[in-house]
């Protein structure tokens, strides 16, 4: 038994029109970005720049994967110190990040989500840290040289605004 078209091309849209629509909007702002303790090699603030941008870049496209399309995501950022560190005593210190286990990644940052009529879904403050950051999967950015901490936003993004 087929059934008609017109039924079926009904059925299909009542299915898209139960799915959630997703293409929420994020807007990332870097508080006093010169203070953070570390989103870049020293002396060159190109590096942080950089880093900054594609965080924030991030987070906005993955909000819009996540996020209801009615909802938007404001997101501050306190404080960067991205995994690894500049060893002193070690040979090139200023020019290679040592990556280790005690080195790990932590952000921290504020949020607030609204719905398209102004008002708070949800809000508050958040110090992510990834102790565990070095024998946890990279979720495919490979040799992203910031694939740890997007990993941590990513976790934090999911955890933070999914329900279960």
């Amino acid at each position: 038994m087929r059934q008609p078209a017109k039924l079926r091309i009904t059925l299909a849209a009542a299915l898209f029109a139960s799915q959630a629509v997703f293409a929420a909007t994020a807007e990332v702002e870097f508080v006093k970005p010169e203070k953070f303790t570390d989103a870049g090699t020293p002396r060159q603030y190109v590096d942080r720049d950089t880093n900054l941008s594609n965080l924030k870049n991030h987070l906005v496209k993955q909000a819009a994967s996540l996020l209801p399309a009615d909802q938007k995501l404001f997101i501050q950022v306190t404080d960067v110190d991205l995994a690894g560190a500049f060893e002193p005593w070690q040979p090139y210190s200023r020019e290679v990040r040592i990556v280790k286990e005690i080195y790990p990644p932590k952000i921290d940052l504020k949020f607030r989500l609204v719905r398209a009529d102004g008002s708070v879904v949800k809000e508050g403050e958040r110090s992510l840290r990834d102790n565990g950051f070095m024998s946890g999967p990279s979720m495919g950015y490979g040799g992203d040289n910031l694939r740890y901490e997007k990993v941590m936003l990513d976790d934090w993004l999911e955890k933070e605004f999914l329900k279960p």
